[in-house]
């Protein structure tokens, strides 16, 4: 888990932030449990080296667990409990991209929702998760994407500014039925470049 430690320049006061990592092929409910728990860890002062297993956990770093755990199972009880649309879940029932674009035409996908479908995705047909980042320097934005995987068939979810302050962002989607592959995908999301090279992907922006 990736952190910086901020101190304010007036006030001296410290605080913690998470920076997104990648991962590649991964039960994307597990990743989000380690991720979260481990970042309840972090907030709450748990050592690294308790974290990493160089150093047994105190009693207080053991009820910290316990809280984190009980945390996690609770927002995982939230995600279940959101309703997947059925627009989503036909997107992976078809290998068309006419289809698709069809299912995602003037469709709004919230965060949530979007974390709801991919436990579901995995559930139900064993789809994977794998997240890149690229960091553009224009107004430091970073993008995630996110891509779920099935044997050959994939689907990719990644967000863009919507702006030129870098604010707001949009969601984008393309899938293996858009002409694409996977790897150059990848390497274009990954290459730092400028954000246009990006809008020139086959992509449908929810």
């Amino acid at each position: 888990m990736k952190y910086r430690i901020l101190t304010h320049k007036k006030t001296s006061k410290k605080h913690i932030v998470f920076d997104d990592e990648e991962f590649e092929m991964k039960n994307p409910i597990k990743q989000y449990e380690n991720d979260i728990i481990a970042k309840q860890m972090i907030l709450n002062g748990v050592s690294k080296e308790e974290m990493t297993g160089e150093k047994e956990l105190t009693t207080t770093s053991n009820e910290i667990l316990k809280s984190a755990h009980i945390q996690w199972l609770k927002l995982k009880s939230d995600f279940q409990k959101i309703k997947v649309p059925e627009n989503l879940m036909q997107l992976l029932k078809t290998d068309k991209k006419k289809d698709q674009e069809k299912l995602l035409d003037g469709f709004f996908l919230p965060l949530e929702t979007l974390t709801s479908f991919i436990f579901t995705a995995y559930h139900e047909f064993g789809y994977t998760l794998s997240q890149y980042i690229s960091e553009f320097s224009k107004k430091d934005f970073k993008s995630v994407a996110r891509i779920i995987d099935c044997g050959e068939h994939w689907h990719c979810f990644f967000t863009t500014p919507k702006d030129s302050t870098g604010e707001k962002t949009q969601l984008h989607y393309l899938s293996s039925a858009f002409g694409i592959k996977r790897d150059d995908l990848v390497k274009q999301i990954k290459s730092n470049e400028s954000l246009s090279k990006l809008d020139n992907l086959p992509l449908i922006t929810l």
